[in-house]
């Protein structure tokens, strides 16, 4: 066997096995102290918890006052209830309308964090992060 060829097949094991590993989910921690949070309680109703909280609302509402927010950096969606182990049809169901809509309003970091019923987003698993 050629020398050449002993080297990538030496590697090959590890690269197959290196890609095989899922991570662990990230803890959130917050960079931004002005991003708008938002605790989404379900596909109709939201709360946002900054920067003013509020009680529940329509989630059309709390995208009608994020837009009149004087910043347009950084959203945190919480998802409650969210039971996925992996990305999938719920994530999307359920995140793809906040995606869009905020970044339609110039939004340039949205993080969606999976939810525990806490109202703070520090040190919840990180789902998705779009910069």
């Amino acid at each position: 066997m050629k020398k050449s060829l002993l080297l990538p097949l030496a590697a090959l094991p590890l690269m197959l096995s290196s890609c095989a590993t899922p991570q662990p989910p990230q803890a959130y921690h917050a960079t931004d102290s002005s991003a708008l949070v938002v605790d989404v309680m379900d596909n109709h109703n939201s709360r946002i918890i900054m920067p003013t909280p509020s009680g529940p609302i329509a989630n059309s509402e709390v995208v009608n006052v994020a837009k009149n927010l004087p910043q347009h950096q950084t959203a945190v969606i919480i998802l409650e209830n969210y039971t996925e182990a992996q990305i999938g049809d719920q994530f999307r169901d359920r995140g793809t309308p906040w995606f869009i809509g905020l970044r339609c309003l110039g939004y340039e970091h949205i993080v969606f964090l999976q939810g525990n019923g806490a109202a703070n987003p520090e040190g919840l698993a990180t789902l998705a992060a779009y910069d």
